[in-house]
């Protein structure tokens, strides 16, 4: 007896995807207490640049950016470019409005 073979071909509509469904509550990188936290320290430290930013408060460096981009479009902050006669990059401050 021989062995036969059939292949088994599948159709579009026998394939299941996996598709992720994005969580319907607020990401974890945008809470109050974030936000909470970054305007404290700019109200007791005054005017920071990220980087200082990341460094005093132990928050990731994109949760920083994020949470900063989001307070200086509403308002909350503003930022200001320091040159001190250097090459390269000049600093970028934020700082609360007044």
């Amino acid at each position: 007896m021989a062995a036969t073979r059939t292949s088994q071909q599948t159709t579009p509509s026998t394939q299941k995807t996996k598709t992720r469904q994005r969580p319907t509550t607020t990401p974890p990188t945008e809470t109050a207490e974030v936000k909470e936290h970054i305007t404290d320290l700019l109200r007791s430290k005054g005017a920071l640049t990220r980087g200082e930013i990341t460094t005093k408060t132990g928050i990731p460096r994109t949760t920083v950016y994020d949470t900063l981009m989001n307070l200086l479009i509403s308002g909350v902050v503003e930022k200001y470019v320091e040159r001190n006669g250097r090459r390269g990059r000049p600093s970028v401050y934020y700082q609360l409005v007044a």
